[in-house]
């Protein structure tokens, strides 16, 4: 549940902070006092989206902090998956930058907003001032009727069941489609593959050809360095092997007079070897030496062969090889297509399979909740004060689609069409006077009736979905009197399952709140300042003797005031 709230800088709020309880929790004020921006305080510490425009003038930044009490088991998985210590207490802090960008902290650790939107479903449920307009919506019903039902997990696994049927499906219409075109593209692929084998190209070939075409172009010039070189070495007069060969005998007459003279006798014997090895190099590299025009003809004709195979598969040999090898997949593929296609109408049979039987289960699912709904509804619209109300849930079969080529679609059966959340489509009526029909609830339902039906629904589906704190933002919209005086009765009855905040301009609810606070604005130093407080027993009173009786308060307002709370306290 949530404990307490710090608010700093966020519009007309300077500094602010309250401390909640548990029961029901009523806030009250004038209106424009600030009540929207209190809800929108709490929103951005649950991971609302958060604008620069929402600083205060003349600061730099807005911080929101709230201190949630903890159900360990319910969030230990989350906790786990996140690596975040487990805790009594989560400390939620959100910042918001004048660059409009915000900062979050869960217990001092930096998060994302997506987790602490994670972990705010797990804590508190809002519902707006204009929610009782969703009833009117098309996809409403279906979703608070999951709600009650709270089919969450089996809806998220008829998703996934739908989109693999969805992505088999288009993979086998592509395929099916490419068909003809594939078909007269294979020649053309093969004359490619041939092309590129034929050439039996090599990685470094193409290096190596213009390495020998350099030598065959060059051979007779190096054929004459060589041979002279090897001449100039061994063969001529005064060559270096015979130089050398001198030297040494004369120093080894001298090694008599000092032996020092024997390392000096070493090394120009160890050159003379080299020498003499590098001559005979020089012999065998001009051996193989000899203007070859033929084969620098077939080296030319190769280069050119592989400089147009280049430009037209690829920049090197290595992406020549590349290309190929794609080429070969693709022609497999082609001549591989109707095995392909048999595989995947085969995927698409089974995927198929496992959605629309998980959809008739969760239609099933849905089908016996409805019929839970529709008794709790009826007796939630009975203490709500509409009494002899019937409510109906209806499952209406849609209309044969008559789409050219639907029977052949795996999304369609026995009329249904199946989508991400199954094939269910969920009307609500309601009568709401006794001996009148059922009918759809968008043509029967007033303003004041939408609201309670809402607070039902919401109600029910808080208690099927176990969720700590419940937040009702102005839901009393179009009721007053008795009416409000049993919507309070049963806000109260829902605060002894959750913590309930309840933001109302009605005393008839006010009046059953265990917990009261008020929200005000006033101006100081030329500056409008928002802010709240809880209120004593004494406050509590004024401030219910001011929503009944408006600007003055009047003796009579403080003594019906005081006859409402203590006529709450005996409820």
């Amino acid at each position: 549940m949530l404990r307490h709230l710090h608010v700093k800088n966020l519009a007309l709020i300077d500094d602010l902070e309250l401390s909640f309880e548990s029961g029901l929790n009523v806030i009250t004020g004038e209106t424009g006092a600030g009540k929207s921006l209190l809800m929108q305080a709490i929103g951005l510490a649950l991971g609302g989206r958060a604008t620069a425009d929402l600083i205060r003038r003349d600061t730099t930044e807005a911080v929101v902090e709230a201190v949630f009490g903890l159900d360990k088991a319910r969030l230990a998985p989350l906790f786990a998956e996140h690596d975040l210590l487990e805790a009594e207490e989560l400390l939620v802090r959100r910042v918001i930058t004048a660059n409009g960008r915000s900062r979050v902290y869960l217990n001092g650790r930096l998060a994302t907003v997506a987790l602490l939107r994670q972990l705010s479903a797990r804590l508190m449920q809002i519902y707006g001032q204009h929610e009782q307009q969703v009833l009117r919506e098309a996809d409403s019903a279906l979703s608070l009727l999951d709600g009650f039902a709270d089919t969450t997990r089996r809806v998220q696994e008829m998703t996934t069941r739908y989109q693999t049927l969805r992505r088999v499906w288009e993979h086998l219409r592509t395929l099916t489609e490419d068909k003809a075109a594939a078909e007269a593209r294979q020649d053309f692929v093969r004359f490619q593959v041939d092309e590129i084998r034929r050439a039996a190209l090599q990685p470094d070939e193409e290096e190596e050809l213009r390495q020998e075409r350099t030598i065959l172009i060059n051979a007779e010039k190096l054929y004459q360095t060589t041979s002279s070189g090897e001449e100039m070495l061994t063969a001529s007069d005064g060559a270096v092997t015979d130089q050398l060969g001198r030297l040494v005998t004369q120093l080894r007459d001298l090694v008599q007079v000092d032996a020092s003279l024997n390392e000096a006798i070493s090394l120009l014997s160890d050159g003379l070897a080299q020498v003499e090895e590098a001559a005979l190099f020089l012999r065998r590299y001009g051996e193989r030496l000899s203007p070859n025009p033929e084969r620098l003809e077939e080296i030319d004709v190769r280069l050119a062969l592989l400089s147009r195979l280049k430009k037209k598969y690829g920049e090197s040999i290595e992406a020549i090889l590349a290309r190929q090898a794609a080429l070969e997949q693709e022609l497999e593929h082609i001549e591989s297509g109707e095995e392909a296609i048999a595989a995947l109408q085969q995927e698409v049979a089974q995927a198929a399979h496992a959605a629309w039987s998980w959809a008739h289960e969760l239609s099933e699912e849905r089908r016996a909740a409805a019929r839970n709904l529709e008794h709790s509804i009826q007796t939630e619209l009975g203490q709500l004060g509409i009494q002899g109300a019937h409510f109906g849930v209806r499952f209406p079969q849609p209309p044969e689609d008559g789409t050219k080529g639907a029977s052949d679609s795996p999304f369609t059966q026995n009329g249904r069409r199946l989508g991400e959340r199954g094939y269910d489509q969920v009307e609500f009526y309601l009568s709401a006077n006794p001996g009148e029909p059922l009918l759809p609830l968008v043509q029967v339902a007033s303003g004041g009736e939408l609201s309670r039906l809402m607070l039902a629904l919401k109600a029910l589906s808080a208690a099927a979905e176990a969720t700590p704190t419940l937040i009702f933002d102005e839901v009393d919209a179009g009721i007053g009197g008795g009416v409000a005086e049993v919507v309070g009765r049963r806000l109260k009855v829902l605060a002894d399952q959750h913590q309930v905040l309840c933001i109302t301009h009605l005393p008839q609810i006010a009046a059953f709140a265990d917990h009261a606070y008020t929200v005000t604005k006033t101006v100081a130093q030329g500056r409008t300042i928002s802010s709240a407080q809880r209120l004593t027993p004494r406050e509590r009173l004024q401030e219910l003797a001011r929503m009944l009786g408006g600007v003055e308060i009047t003796p009579e307002a403080r003594r019906h005031a005081r006859e409402m709370l203590e006529g709450a306290r005996r409820e």
